[in-house]
């Protein structure tokens, strides 16, 4: 700890090579490599967390606010107020102080800190002069930040003519260590694999580690809100609270509101919630970026936990689309919503189902008849589709047109079936006999030979049992018909390995270039399993996509052809 200032202060005057420059506020500087970015009101924090190692850094650019009249009590309010404050750091750190060739006075103090119970540093450097402060908190765990620290200081330009900002600086962030789980008031949760978290006072900030340049994602932990009205009221009260925070402005619906709300539920968790989608814009210029706020609110105990979900809206050739339109964002979100748990509330007994078991357990494939609105070749209203019917082990079923679009493999169901209440219910089943309970209805069944008879509309439907082909392996070159002058195809070997010819982007059936996730072809291993082939790239990517087809034979890992995806796209074999 005593050689940081010494090197910080050498440093200062060094020319070290980082990335780009940037400007926030009155503050011209070069953004630290390999650091993640993120914005709140009033400072701007880069984040490095080496999982690895244990290792992190994270850096806070705070705007300008206006001098206290010198640079001794500048430093000395700021310390109070970024370091003592949220670290109970010393109150009297060992400082250093130059004046930079442009006037500034330039004051930098460190002290060890405690980060939950370990070893870590805060870094402060207040720059004074002009009747402004700026300040830089440094806050780490590792001395091989020191570098990266001294060529962000030593690379900061002022604008003495500017005055200060108005905005007042967020609250200290400060950064987990160990990346997996975390706390917030009561609220106890688990930080998605591949996400960082960073901690403020006025809520967590957990973000995905590997969201593409130019797009934004975060999820907000706010503090609970103490209300007395109506869910919907709660709803109304957070959102435009939420917004005043991030400084942003309101759009507008086609609805006529600010965003659109679903209806109040209780979830399997037992606790009720709302939730609602808007649009906001922020920043400045005549076009301000357009960003998604979606709100997700649960009621324990008479108070409103908030969780916000804030997103960048951006442009993929024609289309549009939001960062969580990814899958994987999705899904992340998703489950990570609904397995938070609070220190005051007793979950109850709740397991997840899977689609392997005895007896009538499994996937099952027929033709139903289906009810709805009059069009071509259904003048009635009815008409018969293909439909999937699982039955899960937990006594969960989904009763559906569309089959999962990521098979089986790592499904929870119990959050599935809150996003799509409809085609997932509950079912019952003895002596050959049992019910399926649907929202909309409750469907007879019954076995009969190797059949399940599925009796919806007055009309019997026969379902037959799709068995899973788990550990099954594929040989030869499968194409798809030829789409945009080439011909799709995928090599499979039987020893687990795979060389996708952009057949894999076709059966992802995500049409938006950008956020197809297999867009770029390439190579690695595969698996089956769960009703999902998992196609694990070289390069890092995971992509599934469902495997139900009827009439494969496990044993002939050479078939005429193969159909893969919910869709069941057919792809044939080559000669």
């Amino acid at each position: 700890m005593k050689k940081i200032l010494p090197v910080l202060l050498f440093c200062l005057v060094m020319k070290n090579a980082i990335a780009q420059t940037e400007t926030f506020d009155i503050i011209n500087y070069k953004a630290p490599l390999n650091f993640t970015k993120s914005d709140k009101p009033g400072v701007v924090i880069y984040t490095n967390i080496n999982t690895g190692t244990g290792s992190f850094c994270m850096i806070a650019i705070y705007a300008s606010t206006t001098s206290a009249g010198n640079e001794k009590k500048d430093f000395a309010n700021e310390w109070k107020d970024l370091v003592i404050t949220p670290y109970k750091a010393a109150p009297n750190p060992r400082t250093e102080t130059q004046t930079s060739p442009e006037g500034w006075k330039v004051i930098a103090g460190a002290a060890p800190i405690k980060l939950e119970s370990a070893d870590a540093y805060s870094l402060l450097t207040v720059f004074s002069g002009f009747n402004k402060k700026v300040s830089v908190l440094a806050t780490f765990n590792n001395q091989s930040y020191i570098g990266t620290i001294d060529s962000l200081l030593q690379n900061i330009k002022l604008d003495k003519i500017a005055k200060a900002a108005v905005t007042i600086p967020a609250d200290l962030p400060v950064t987990t260590i160990n990346g997996t789980n975390g706390k917030f008031g009561t609220m106890n949760y688990t930080v998605p694999k591949g996400w960082n978290l960073t901690k403020y006072p006025d809520g967590d900030i957990i973000m995905p580690a590997d969201i593409p340049k130019g797009e934004f994602l975060e999820m907000w932990l706010q503090p609970a809100m103490n209300f007395s009205g109506t869910m919907e009221q709660a709803l109304q009260k957070s959102y435009d609270e939420t917004v005043a925070i991030l400084k942003g402005t309101k759009m507008n619906e086609v609805n006529g509101g600010n965003y659109t709300a679903m209806a109040a539920k209780k979830s399997f968790r037992g606790w009720e919630y709302i939730r609602c989608s808007g649009g906001i814009h922020m920043g400045g210029g005549e076009y301000p970026r357009e960003y998604g706020l979606d709100l997700f609110l649960i009621k324990i105990n008479g108070r409103f936990e908030q969780i916000a979900i804030i997103k960048s809206r951006n442009n993929c050739g024609v289309s549009t689309y939001y960062a969580t339109d990814r899958l994987k964002y999705y899904n992340e979100i998703e489950n990570f919503l609904f397995s938070v748990q609070f220190s005051d509330w007793k979950d109850p007994l709740i397991k997840t189902g899977t689609a392997k078991g005895n007896g009538i357990i499994g996937v099952w494939r027929g033709i139903s008849m289906g009810v709805g609105i009059v069009k071509p070749g259904a003048s009635s209203g009815a008409e018969y589709k293909v439909k999937s019917l699982i039955l899960f082990s937990n006594g969960q079923a989904y009763f559906g047109t569309n089959f999962p679009t990521e098979g089986l493999d790592e499904i929870n169901t119990l959050v599935k079936a809150e996003s799509n209440r409809r085609d997932w219910g509950t079912f019952s089943f003895s002596n050959g006999k049992g019910l399926l309970k649907l929202p909309y209805a409750d469907i007879p069944l019954r076995t009969e030979t190797n059949k399940l008879v599925v009796t919806t509309n007055k009309a019997n439907h026969s379902f037959i049992k799709i068995n899973a082909a788990d550990a099954a392996s594929f040989k030869g070159t499968y194409a798809l018909a030829e789409y945009n002058g080439k011909i799709p195809s995928i090599i499979f070997t039987e020893d687990g390995k795979f060389i996708d010819n952009g057949a894999v982007s076709i059966l992802y059936h995500d049409y938006v270039d950008c956020i197809n996730p297999a867009k770029e072809p390439g190579s690695g291993n595969y698996e089956v399993k769960n009703y999902s082939l998992i196609f694990n790239y070289t390069d890092g990517r995971k992509i599934k996509i469902a495997f139900i087809q009827m009439d494969y034979d496990k044993n002939n890992r050479s078939p005429a052809s193969l159909a893969l995806s919910y869709n069941e796209d057919m792809l044939k074999k080559k000669q």
